[in-house]
């Protein structure tokens, strides 16, 4: 790190702390660094983590993955985030964060174009940006973006769920919220590998649940008297899923409508292995947060040509079947990496 870019985060970092003040956002402790510090000289590297959310335990999995590489590199992990996924509760967190002048910023934007202003505003300030998981749309001047391959994953749930329902029917879509690039992407990826390999299959159009596991559950309820027909669900992440399997038990049609999700938080994967969620795609959250610190700790001592950008990560796919193979469910998320 240069003198230059030392003392204007200093300069920032008191002129913006009487400004901004952390509002709706919880933290969890940073990594305790090892003795001596990881960068330049010794020197003690901060690198804040913003989740979508913090109750979520993807992003506790992410957490608990950047830990490690954290106490691998001797640096510190500032874990803050808002609560719900909401872009108006991330902002003020993000500026909130800025206020402290970190050296490095490791963003999962809740909004593909909404947060774009605060990471102009971290790249003013002369600190290095990376997204994970989800993106943004403009993605000038980021150091890296790490993400799995949501497309790849709505395909192999397209392709999964197809196979189980014969080829035949109607699929519902309950997606999480509008903009979310991650969300996007996976409603590509499924939309394209089911018309292409199951064209006897109507698909309709999504229904936001906003990751409301309640919401989720009503919207496939009527859905099931609209469509009688109605042979599988693809909820494009836990809650939605959760939820759909949730609508579909209580109608007392599990194992006659398929169901497909995606992440592998706790209760999602307990409703795996009973048999009413079917089919999830994993992602592998630990090497998601690994790979944000690394890159991270490069830009910051010069390693820039160690980076590989972008990064899209493999999924994993886990079934009722298989969900009790160690090498399948070694990917599945935690609550707390304490």
């Amino acid at each position: 790190m240069t003198q230059r870019h030392t003392l204007k985060k200093v300069a920032f970092a008191a002129a913006a702390a009487g400004a901004l003040v952390l509002a709706g956002c919880s933290s969890s402790p940073s990594a305790d660094p090892t003795q001596g510090g990881g960068g330049k000289g010794g020197e003690e590297y901060t690198i804040a983590l913003v989740p979508g959310m913090t109750t979520h335990s993807a992003y506790q999995t992410m957490y608990c993955g950047a830990l490690e590489a954290a106490e691998e590199l001797g640096v510190k992990v500032d874990f803050q985030g808002a609560n719900a996924w909401d872009p108006a509760q991330q902002l003020p967190v993000v500026q909130a964060v800025l206020a402290t002048s970190p050296d490095a910023l490791l963003l999962v934007p809740s909004d593909s174009s909404a947060l774009r202003p605060a990471v102009d505003q971290f790249l003013a300030a002369d600190i290095p940006v990376m997204t994970i998981d989800t993106g943004l749309e403009d993605t000038k001047g980021l150091s890296a973006v790490i993400s799995s391959d949501n497309v790849q994953g709505g395909g192999a749930a397209a392709e999964a769920l197809g196979e189980a329902i014969g080829g035949k029917g109607t699929v519902a879509i309950i997606s999480g919220v509008p903009g979310a690039t991650t969300d996007v992407d996976r409603v590509e990826g499924f939309r394209k590998v089911m018309a292409e390999k199951y064209p006897d299959v109507k698909v309709l159009e999504p229904e936001y649940s906003r990751s409301v596991v309640a919401t989720a559950e009503s919207q496939v309820q009527a859905l099931m008297l609209a469509h009688p027909d109605l042979t599988g669900v693809f909820g494009v992440n836990g809650n939605s899923a959760t939820g759909a399997a949730n609508a579909v038990v209580k109608a007392g049609r599990a194992g006659e409508i398929i169901v497909a999700g995606y992440d592998a938080e706790p209760g999602t994967v307990e409703q795996l292995r009973a048999g009413n969620i079917n089919i999830l795609v994993v992602q592998d959250f630990i090497q998601e947060g690994r790979l944000g610190v690394e890159y991270a700790y490069a830009v910051l001592t010069g390693d820039e040509k160690s980076i590989d950008t972008p990064k899209v990560l493999p999924n994993i796919i886990a079934t009722t079947e298989n969900a009790d193979d160690p090498e399948i469910s070694k990917y599945f998320y935690i609550e707390s990496c304490q």
